[in-house]
């Protein structure tokens, strides 16, 4: 199985194991034993609980009527609305629900309603009534569907049939985790990189919001606040995470057309010490690079939010500030460390580059140009500090609630080893065609 697969079935797995979690019955039976007593005596207690005109009303009803004898008082209540229990397995339940009484507890019992004796009940009555040598007695009962559950207290084994099971589920989950995501034969060279990396992720994230998506359904849950944003949510991560699989998925076949079949125009590996030198040269620049971007950000933020502040001298406008300090915050642990991040994959890396006439596989990491938005805008050879190419592409971006386009550039620095520059000049001319036309 390809390592793409394994992952896709992983994610299956572990979106499985939590849909099984949330999976509810669909419909439960309520049944409660009926105490008359108390609900006799409460009927014709004396209204000193109540106040206002509920007071008045009740004690004006009592003045002017007789109360009913305890029978009548239950055939009123029952007549026309109760089953009479034929089943022997009834008298398990009123056992059941005895004994809860007796034990001070709330006679109470959640079913299944194909679950016998409760598949005799009917939707359109109330009660069930079973004589035994302990006499008559009653079970009001209710049909609950899954989408009520959160307002009755339901035991979480009768509401979710398949939590008991949580252990075989979460060693489900870590198998699939292990043996999908982490074991397994070694990656390939496009499969390791970094198109390869984001197309299984992307299939990942596809997997992991298509269970946002299918959550309410299975929930039961369709309708609410809550499964709403889910689906909604759902979606548009969803959508997203199909275009990762378009974009990383078209790299990943450029990377494997130019490396198997054979179509690049330069192929350079390096001796360690020349590769770690290029990793720490390309480090320093990448490192500078980001933090003068980063502090030219700053400054602007500190000009404006504070310039804002003290405009306004009101608690919203610190709120800004502090805000934009925060989000700088953020942007400092960016700048220093995706080169770091890049540094550390470089060094433990061996040091390979494929330079093609659509993408450079750089140790690992795979930039591309000639997709839709994007272009390579210029590219030459540099002989200092060290050998290399000077590359820049770019790509269309959108933002603000107008979309508003524009390009943004990205520099490559493509090392040469010493020796081969004259392979490397012959990919730069190469090169230039393509980005001249662009």
């Amino acid at each position: 199985m390809s390592l793409l697969w394994r992952y896709v079935v992983a994610s299956c797995v572990i979106v499985a194991a939590a849909m099984a979690w949330w999976y509810p019955e669909p419909v439960l039976v309520r049944g409660e034993l009926v105490d008359w007593g108390r609900l006799y005596e409460r009927r014709n207690a004396p209204p000193e609980h109540l106040i206002g005109a509920m007071a008045l009303g009740k004690a004006f009803i009592q003045s002017v009527s007789e109360p009913l004898p305890l029978t009548e008082f239950i055939a009123g209540n029952t007549a026309g609305r109760t089953l009479a229990a034929k089943d022997p397995a009834w008298q398990d339940v009123f056992s059941g629900l005895d004994a809860a009484m007796d034990a001070g507890s709330a006679p109470v019992r959640f079913s299944r309603p194909a679950e016998a004796p409760f598949t005799e009940l009917d939707e359109n009555l109330r009660y069930v009534e079973f004589r035994d040598d302990k006499g008559l007695r009653y079970m009001e009962y209710r049909f609950i569907p899954a989408r009520d559950f959160e307002s009755v207290d339901i035991p979480e084994d009768k509401a979710f049939p398949v939590r008991p099971y949580w252990l075989v589920m979460l060693l489900g989950s870590v198998g699939a985790v292990g043996l999908g995501l982490a074991g397994g034969r070694a990656a390939s060279l496009v499969e390791s990189s970094s198109a390869g990396r984001g197309v299984r992720w992307s299939a990942v994230f596809a997997v992991f919001f298509s269970g946002m998506i299918l959550w309410p359904f299975v929930h039961g849950t369709v309708g609410s606040g809550l499964s709403f944003a889910s689906i909604l949510m759902g979606g548009l991560f969803f959508i997203g995470a199909l275009v990762g699989l378009w974009l990383f998925g078209s790299q990943a076949r450029m990377l494997r057309d130019m490396v198997e079949g054979g179509s690049f125009l330069a192929h350079f590996t390096f001796d360690p010490a020349e590769w770690k030198a290029f990793a720490e040269w390309n480090y320093g620049e990448e490192a500078s690079r980001k933090r003068a971007v980063w502090l030219l950000i700053f400054v602007i933020s500190v000009v404006v939010g504070g310039g804002f502040m003290l405009f306004m001298r009101d608690e919203a406008s610190v709120w800004v500030f502090a805000g934009l300090m925060g989000f700088m915050g953020v942007l400092w642990l960016l700048a220093v460390g995706l080169p770091w991040l890049t540094r550390r994959r470089d060094l433990r890396g061996t040091g390979e580059v494929y330079v093609g006439d659509r993408c450079v596989y750089l140790n690992g990491s795979v930039h591309s140009w000639g997709m839709l938005g994007s272009r390579l805008d210029s590219v030459q050879m540099e002989k200092k500090p060290i050998p290399h190419i000077l590359l820049v592409y770019s790509y269309m971006m959108v933002a603000g609630r107008s979309l508003y386009f524009f390009r943004n550039y990205v520099e490559v620095r493509i090392p040469v080893p010493r020796g081969q520059e004259e392979a490397g000049v012959a990919a730069v001319r190469a090169l230039e065609k393509t980005a001249h036309a662009g």
